[in-house]
């Protein structure tokens, strides 16, 4: 059967016909970037960047949307904030001028000392794998048919139901104080006693 999955040719890569000034292929240096921050090899990670940095402006920018793509695929909940660092790092190097390469630098830095964590990339290529595979799709299980969708309505399903049901959360904080749910459940179950669970009118509705 044909693959759905995986990486295309190297055809399809405009960085693997583009070579640095020392002579190095745009797409080795990527490979060479990310897998020496996923090792923790700071300095030639950093000299990688710098040979991408010097390319070209078009090189640079993306050695920073390769830079995004690790802080998620290789470091993940090993610094949570790792991707709001390198955003706010990559306006910093649009932003200041004479100090761009050291903020790119520091975000090299900053991903190759982190802790690493890859199970966010795991998790996504499993599920892109076996869905393409016919072998996994997802569940749409009965709490998920609340007031906002068309089922949860024909169900009959209102704002009370959908505070007391479709609201629910784990992991809640201990000390969360309910009093508002609380209120706003008995004032639904009054309308609702009145009025019955049908949606309001549109807001676009001629009249």
């Amino acid at each position: 059967m044909p693959r759905f999955y995986g990486p295309g040719h190297f055809t399809e890569d405009p960085y693997s016909q583009i070579v640095s000034p020392h002579g190095i292929p745009v797409d080795d240096l990527v490979s060479v970037l990310q897998k020496e921050i996923r090792r923790g090899h700071v300095d030639n990670a950093v000299l990688a960047a710098y040979e991408m940095f010097i390319t070209s402006p078009d090189v640079a920018q993306h050695l920073w949307r390769r830079l995004q793509l690790i802080a998620v695929e290789d470091v993940g909940m090993g610094l949570p904030m790792g991707p709001v660092l390198i955003d706010v790092l990559h306006r910093n190097f649009n932003a200041s001028p004479g100090g761009v390469w050291m903020m790119a630098c520091h975000a090299v830095r900053l991903l190759a000392s982190a802790t690493k964590d890859r199970t966010s990339s795991e998790h996504a290529d499993w599920v892109a794998t076996k869905v393409a595979l016919g072998e996994a799709l997802v569940d749409v299980p009965d709490y998920a048919h609340c007031v906002h969708t068309r089922a949860g309505q024909k169900l009959g399903r209102g704002l009370a139901q959908w505070w007391e049901n479709g609201a629910h959360v784990r992991d809640e904080l201990p000390s969360a104080d309910h009093r508002y749910r609380d209120e706003l459940i008995e004032i639904h179950r009054r309308d609702e006693a009145d009025n019955g669970t049908a949606p309001r009118s549109s807001r676009w509705a001629s009249t």
